[in-house]
Parts: C-alpha cells; sequence; structure tokens
C-alpha cells in the first residue's frame, strides 16, 4: 500500500507522522523545522560570517578623534582664553545683525556697548598676556599728572633659562581674531551710511574705537608684528614698483610731460620752413 501522511495537533503545534504499510515511523528526535526556513537561516548565518571576515577596508574615523584645526581648541596652550577671546566679539556682532529684529533699537544700542566693554578689557588685559606674552597699559603721574603708554612684551625665555616662546596656535588665532574684527566692523559702518541707518552710528563708533585701540596697543607691544607690517608694506610697494615699469606707467607720464612742453615751445615760436616754389 502506497504511504500516506496525516498530520496531529499536539501542543498548539504541527506534529508531523509518517505512516507506511500500517507501521507508525516515529518523528525524530530533533525538533522538525521546515526546510525552506532553515535554509534561509543557514545562508544568512553562512553570509554573514563570509560579511564578517571580508577584507573591505575599515574606516578611519574614530569617535576619539581631533576636529580639524581651525574647529577646536586641542592645540592650545589656553583654550579657555581662546574662547573668551572670541566670545564677546561673536555676541556683540550676533545682537547688532540680529536684536533688531526681537528687541528696541535702545536695547540692542546698550547691549551692544556693555558687551564690547566687556571684550576690551578681556583682550586688553586677559587674552593678550596668556596668548601671546603682550600688554599694555597707561600710567598717571601723580605729582605731575602727566600720562604716560607703557607697552610690554614677556621675554623670550624664563628667569630659570626655559623656553617661554608662546604656543603658534594661540599667537595665530589672537592676531587672526584681532585684525579681522575692526574690519567686520568697518565693514558694518560703510553699510550704515550706505542705508543711512543713523540710530546704528553711536554702537559702529564705539565697536571701531575700542577694536582699532587693541590692535594699534599689541601692535606697539610686538617688534615681530612691527616687523611684518613693515616688510609687507615694502613688498607691496616694490610690487607696485615692478607692475608700473613693466607696463611702461613712467615713460607715458615722460611722454606726455614732454609732448606737453613740445607743444608749449611749438605755440611761442613755430618754425619757419623755405619755401619749395618759385
Amino acid at each position: 500500500r502506497g504511504a500516506r501522511e496525516a498530520t496531529m495537533m499536539h501542543e498548539n503545534d504541527l506534529e508531523f507522522v509518517t505512516e507506511v504499510d500500517g507501521k507508525v515511523i516515529p518523528p525524530s528526535s530533533s525538533q522538525p523545522t521546515n526546510s525552506v526556513l532553515s535554509n534561509m537561516k543557514a545562508g544568512g548565518v553562512a553570509g554573514g560570517s563570509s560579511l564578517n571576515n571580508s577584507s573591505a577596508p575599515k574606516s578611519s574615523y574614530s569617535p576619539g578623534s581631533s576636529l580639524p584645526l581651525g574647529a577646536s581648541f586641542n592645540q592650545s596652550a589656553h583654550p579657555t582664553a581662546c574662547l573668551f577671546h572670541i566670545l564677546f566679539k561673536g555676541i556683540a556682532f550676533t545682537v547688532y545683525m540680529l536684536g533688531s529684529k526681537a528687541m528696541e533699537g535702545i536695547m540692542v544700542t546698550v547691549l551692544c556697548i556693555l558687551l564690547l566693554a566687556a571684550d576690551f578689557w578681556v583682550v586688553k588685559n586677559v587674552t593678550g598676556r596668556l596668548l601671546v606674552g603682550l600688554r599694555w597699559w597707561n600710567k598717571v603721574d601723580p605729582v605731575t599728572g602727566a600720562t604716560s603708554w607703557i607697552f610690554e612684551s614677556a621675554a623670550p625665555t624664563s628667569p630659570d633659562g626655559t623656553n617661554a616662546t608662546t604656543n603658534s596656535f594661540d599667537s595665530k588665532f589672537f592676531w587672526g581674531v584681532l585684525y579681522i574684527t575692526p574690519i567686520l566692523w568697518a565693514l558694518c559702518f560703510m553699510s550704515a551710511i550706505l542705508w543711512l541707518r543713523f540710530n546704528c552710528f553711536v554702537t559702529l563708533a564705539i565697536a571701531l574705537v575700542l577694536s582699532f585701540s587693541n590692535v594699534y596697543g599689541y601692535y606697539k607691544c610686538s617688534a615681530d608684528q612691527r616687523a611684518k607690517l613693515n616688510d609687507m608694506f615694502n613688498a607691496g610697494a616694490e610690487m607696485g614698483m615692478r607692475t608700473m615699469i613693466r607696463n611702461g606707467v613712467f615713460g607715458r607720464l615722460g611722454g606726455m610731460f614732454s609732448g606737453g612742453n613740445a607743444q608749449q615751445q611749438g605755440a611761442a615760436a613755430p618754425q619757419v620752413q623755405p619755401g619749395t616754389f618759385a
């Protein structure tokens, strides 16, 4: 008699029992599984192992890797000073640009003046001394009442003989932010003139005065910055002279002056040529 298959329900599970010629063959001791699902599962395990063992190039990113130089203070010897060197400037500039949309004009002016004053004090008394080893201040003689301005720079070596050179990142960050600040406020001042925003003149005038004061004070302190600026001006003048010589500007100017003199002489004493006719 041909084989036939019967199904029985056991504990809400399907159990397959095979009966051949009246003889019941008990199921295997292992749990019956669907062959398709088993193959899929085996294939998935094999695929996962092959993926894990693949020789794909690994990413060089690691969560602990440092950010680029311009986006972090990891290479700074005084990261807190770097933060405060730009903090009040950024807040003041943001309040000036966006504060008029959220508050009255007088409040924007007052907040900007307070932030600019705080930035001036921090740069003059804290960040300049820590980041580049410079400071400037004034002293009033109690007897004569005369005011004298003092510009100081730290010694290249400390008293114990160790090297006291400033950090390269701190120096570049300090001078870069110091020079960019008055340029930004100058652009805002010209924009206010073009758009006739007279209510902003007080804020912008104070910003320009305070930022240029710090630039001039630290410029007087640093002999290195004075030498760099002098070299830059000399290089610019030399480049301009070479360009003018290359384009023949001096020759054209000389031709214009010589041509003008010849015309004046010709008008004063015209040349007379003998006639060629009989």
